[in-house]
C-alpha cells in the first residue's frame, strides 16, 4: 500500500546531534559526580527510552534526576544554534514534499522547544504539524502518535514512522504504523536491529524503501 504519511522523529533522525549530546552530558555530568563518556559505543549501550532509564543506567538516582534533566536541558539549549541537521534531511524533507505525503513531526522532546528548533532551520513549511512532550524528560511519545493518527484522516497503514531508536519501532507498532530506522544516531545499528523492522543508513535510503511501498 502506498505511503501517505511520513512521521519524522527529530533528535538523531532529522537532527545530527549525535556528538552534541554526548558533549553536553560531558560538561554538565560531572558536576554531579557523574562520569564522562567517550566513546560513542559506551553511549549507545546506555542510551534508551524513557530517557529517565537512560540516565538510571548512567549513574543518575531519584533523587538528582530532576536537578540533572534541568541541567543538562539548560546546557543543550545554549549551544543549540550550533547543532546541525544531517546531511540529507533537508532534500528528503523536499522529495517528500514533491511527492504530495504529508510530513508530520513526532519527538519526545517538549513541544516548545521543538518548534523553536525547527524554525532555526526554516524548514516548518514542510510539516503538515509538530507534536512533541509537555515537559522536559523525553517519556513516551505514544499516546501523542495514537492520538494524532485518530484525528488526521490518514489511515495507520499508510504512514510511515523514520527514526534512529528502538523507541521509535515501538511507538509505530502501537500506533499501527510502519517504521523505519537509520542507524546513524542514538542507538546503534546492532540494537536497532532487533526491532525487526528494515535498517538502513541514510535518509536516502528510508525514502527509497518508503516509496517501493
Amino acid at each position: 500500500m502506498m505511503m501517505h504519511q511520513i512521521l519524522w522523529d527529530w533528535n538523531g533522525t532529522l537532527l545530527d546531534d549525535l556528538a552534541y549530546g554526548i558533549s553536553v552530558r560531558n560538561r554538565t555530568f560531572p558536576a554531579f559526580g557523574l562520569p564522562t563518556i567517550e566513546k560513542i559505543e559506551d553511549y549507545h549501550e546506555q542510551f534508551t527510552f524513557p530517557i529517565r532509564l537512560y540516565y538510571e543506567r548512567a549513574g543518575v538516582t531519584d533523587a538528582n534526576f530532576v536537578e540533572v534533566a534541568h541541567a543538562w536541558m539548560g546546557e543543550y539549549v545554549r549551544g543549540f544554534a550550533n547543532v546541525p541537521l544531517h546531511a540529507d534531511a533537508l532534500q528528503t524533507l523536499q522529495r517528500f514534499a514533491r511527492s504530495g505525503l504529508r510530513q508530520v513531526v513526532l519527538s519526545a522532546t517538549k513541544r516548545d522547544m521543538l518548534v523553536e528548533q525547527i524554525a532555526q532551520f526554516n524548514i516548518q513549511h514542510h510539516f503538515h504539524d509538530v507534536l512533541g512532550l509537555g515537559d522536559i524528560y523525553a517519556g513516551s511519545k505514544e499516546d501523542i502518535g495514537r492520538q494524532y493518527l485518530q484525528n488526521c484522516g490518514i489511515a495507520a497503514e499508510e504512514t510511515c514512522m523514520i527514526g534512529d531508536t528502538l523507541h521509535d519501532a515501538d511507538v509505530a507498532r502501537a500506533i499501527g504504523a510502519k517504521c523505519i530506522l537509520v542507524a546513524r544516531g542514538h542507538q546503534s545499528r546492532e540494537t536497532l536491529l532487533t526491532a525487526g523492522v528494515p535498517v538502513v543508513d541514510t535518509l536516502e535510503q528510508a525514502a527509497d524503501w518508503i516509496f517501493e511501498q
